[in-house]
């Protein structure tokens, strides 16, 4: 899911670079960040991605 929808709620993943070429998961929430703990990275957009996606999941789930 690169954009969608879950529970009426926009996802829109937004994982970036950090200095050490590894990637920090972000998920856009219609229009709430929802962002992992700074020590989390992954080698690969791609997983940082999935792992947003899941994050903002929880996130939304968590709001009934």
């Amino acid at each position: 899911m690169p954009d969608g929808q879950y529970k009426g709620w926009r996802i829109e993943p937004q994982s970036y670079q950090s200095d050490d070429d590894r990637w920090h998961p972000k998920a856009m929430v219609s229009i709430f960040p929802v962002m992992a703990p700074v020590d989390v990275k992954f080698d690969t957009e791609q997983d940082a991605n999935a792992y947003a996606i899941e994050m903002a999941k929880k996130w939304i789930d968590a709001r009934g």
